[in-house]
């Protein structure tokens, strides 16, 4: 006859076997009888629904990846939420714990499909697109994981427009006036109307985003990088990209330019906004140096004195090629003289000229800027010209001469006496 209590503790120990041996791939026959495969928690690849949000938005919750596990048999009154764990990577550096829950089918009952569903919500800074990728961990003693991360969605994050929120400029719209040779400083606060900043580190603006200054002179547009807004600058611009540049202007052609400044920030999702601002600029003064220049000229002879010096407010922007001289000598002649630059906005004037004849010349300098615009400046020069004769150089004084009167009776007497005693001579017969 047998023993059934024998032959049953006999299969219970093949069951446990049979379990030990279903780490591998074998099948394990449970005491009731029901087959099933070794644990096996699998990650299933595009399982997830794509994702399109903007930046600084949250995505709010979305299904972003689904998985399977072999060795969990689907139960009606399962808690699913607290069997696993699964990791979200959102591909911008940041991880998170998704909530996972069990798909369950449409019957009455809504029984578990044996699918589980893993949703989560995040908020991307920057636009980008982005990979998301699933990972999950049984959350029993046995801790087996799904291993290596798995690809399960797509997320397009979309760029926000930048806009213009502050600058230095007058609130009127009128312009900014200088003279030339005097700096301007422009400052612009951007927003990329984006929730994703402030940050707590590094700085509290989108870091994307560039910017560049065109001053509307013809020089060369600048770059700059943006920085966290002063706190005196804007109460309301804090995470604002702040743009500031500083520049000098040249001379005007005009009595007074006006120049279109442009400010341009860019995002790198594509996004830019541009802040239009204006300058009046005038020409700046003209200033003699006092006091006026002299000179000694010798006549018949060419010189080239300085015969003025003056100064341009426009400082380091003036350059000699900016000016034209003229001198009127003081008899009667002009021709043109010739700027030299001495230190910045500082100038000599200088010119050849050769006086016919002696005497005190007052000379009268006239030195126009490059506008011609009323710029003008008139300054005046003397210059000492010494008597001298026609060979061209300086008269030697004679030496002191005795009176010509007592010379000749001194002579005469001289004579005579030389006579008288020749005379005397001959008579008494001496050679």
């Amino acid at each position: 006859m047998g023993f059934p209590g024998y032959r049953r503790s006999i299969r219970a120990s093949l069951a446990y076997v049979g379990m030990a041996v279903a780490t591998a791939s074998a099948l394990v026959v449970l005491q009731n009888g029901v087959a099933f495969a070794a644990d096996a928690i699998t990650v299933t690849p595009a399982s997830g629904t794509a994702i399109t949000v903007d930046e600084g938005n949250n995505t709010g919750s979305k299904l972003v990846g689904k998985f399977t596990d072999t060795g969990n048999a689907p139960q009606p009154d399962v808690n699913c939420e607290e069997l696993y764990v699964a990791t979200i990577n959102w591909d911008d550096g940041s991880h998170s714990t998704g909530t996972v829950s069990c798909e369950r089918d449409t019957s009455s009952d809504h029984v578990p499909t044996g699918i589980f569903d893993v949703t989560g919500a995040h908020v991307y800074t920057d636009s980008a697109s982005h990979d998301i990728t699933v990972s999950v961990v049984d959350n029993s003693e046995s801790a087996e994981s799904s291993g290596v991360a798995v690809k399960t969605d797509t997320a397009l994050v979309n760029d926000v427009p930048l806009v213009e929120d502050f600058h230095n400029a007058n609130r009127d719209g009128s312009p900014f006036v200088k003279v030339e040779g005097e700096s301007l400083t422009v400052k612009v606060a951007f927003s990329d109307d984006t929730n994703a900043f402030p940050v707590t580190e590094g700085p509290s603006f989108d870091p994307g985003i560039t910017a560049t200054i065109d001053w509307g002179d013809g020089s060369a547009v600048q770059s700059v990088t943006p920085t966290d807004p002063p706190v005196d600058f804007c109460d309301s611009c804090f995470g604002d990209a702040y743009v500031s540049g500083t520049h000098v202007y040249d001379a005007t052609k005009l009595p007074i330019t006006h120049y279109s400044i442009k400010v341009t920030a860019k995002d790198d999702g594509g996004s830019t906004a541009t802040d239009n601002l204006t300058v009046n600029v005038s020409d700046a003064k003209l200033t003699a140096v006092t006091p006026p220049k002299t000179f000694v000229a010798a006549a018949a002879q060419a010189s080239s004195p300085v015969v003025a010096s003056f100064k341009d407010a426009a400082g380091s922007q003036a350059k000699a090629a900016d000016y034209t001289a003229t001198i009127k000598w003081g008899d009667g002649t002009s021709s043109s003289g010739t700027a030299t630059q001495t230190a910045a906005g500082a100038f000599n004037v200088s010119g050849t000229h050769t006086y016919s004849s002696a005497g005190t010349k007052s000379l009268t300098i006239t030195v126009t800027d490059e506008e011609g615009q009323g710029q003008t400046l008139s300054m005046t020069a003397t210059a000492t010209v010494p008597v001298l004769p026609t060979t061209g150089q300086p008269k030697t004084p004679l030496a002191p001469s005795l009176p010509l009167l007592p010379l000749i009776v001194m002579a005469l007497g001289l004579i005579a006496i030389a006579g008288g005693v020749g005379r005397t001579l001959i008579r008494e017969g001496r050679p």
